[in-house]
């Protein structure tokens, strides 16, 4: 019932029970949302709703965009979640579009943030192409969306993946370099396609928190402890022994921009 397609990250509202639901699947994802029958026992089944821009059916997200602009949302149901087979004709995404649905590039990350507000990524999302961040309020039955971040290039910011909202209000993204532009880092030699961590502060200005010099792999699953007091945060490994990691990483947070 919360939908065959290709799920990547899923965040349960605690106070409505609401499942918000991203899709990676390149330029034709969309971003999901499950309302349940009872939110204690998902199981019980529910709707499977798409998002869609208010007054502008089929609303492409992917270029073209204003950082700070609020777009009014509203939902679409999927009549049927469940296809099977998957065709192109028959899929979630297709049945939302159909309905005038709104679509991304390669949604990701999904972190809650302030007043119940929820943070999401497109991993190639913008004009460049090398990501967006963007905010949904949910507000009565519908909501309002947020660019809140574009990347103009590869150096700011390539293909975020996974992200968290850091005690202080601020924003970390875990790169996965998925454009392939052949980039290095003076602290990775010997290394291209290098991943980092990207802040985003308070004010939104973009910069380099850590960078992967082991491996050319990427950054997953950035959490902080309860107390905040601690950053944790994978790399992802190969075949190879030892070739991932999970880092703690602690520092005077109250004093940085995150």
């Amino acid at each position: 019932a919360m939908g065959r397609f290709t799920h990547e990250a899923a965040l349960a509202d605690s106070g409505s029970g609401i499942v918000y639901q991203t899709e990676d699947a390149g330029g034709n994802s969309g971003f999901y949302r499950f309302l349940p029958k009872d939110p204690e026992n998902l199981a019980a089944g529910g709707v499977l709703q798409m998002a869609r821009i208010g007054g502008a059916a089929n609303y492409d997200t992917r270029t073209g965009q204003t950082i700070g602009t609020e777009l009014p949302a509203q939902w679409v149901t999927i009549d049927n979640p469940d296809p099977d087979p998957v065709s192109a004709s028959n899929s979630c995404f297709a049945q939302g579009f159909a309905k005038g649905g709104a679509r991304w590039n390669r949604l990701e990350g999904i972190f809650r943030g302030e007043h119940n507000s929820v943070y999401f990524v497109s991993t190639s999302g913008g004009n460049a192409g090398y990501g967006q961040v963007w905010q949904f309020r949910p507000a009565g039955s519908g909501g309002t969306f947020k660019l809140v971040f574009e990347s103009p290039n590869g150096s700011v910011l390539d293909s975020p993946d996974n992200l968290c909202v850091t005690p202080g209000g601020g924003l970390l993204l875990c790169e996965d370099d998925a454009s392939g532009d052949g980039d290095t880092h003076p602290l990775a030699p010997g290394l291209t396609n290098i991943n980092r961590l990207v802040g985003l502060g308070l004010g939104g200005e973009p910069f380099t928190f850590a960078v992967n010099i082991f491996s050319d792999s990427e950054f997953a699953g950035a959490c902080f402890s309860p107390d905040g007091d601690i950053l944790f945060v994978n790399i992802q490994g190969s075949a190879r022994a030892s070739s991932g990691m999970t880092a703690a990483i602690t520092g005077p947070w109250q004093r940085g921009p995150l």
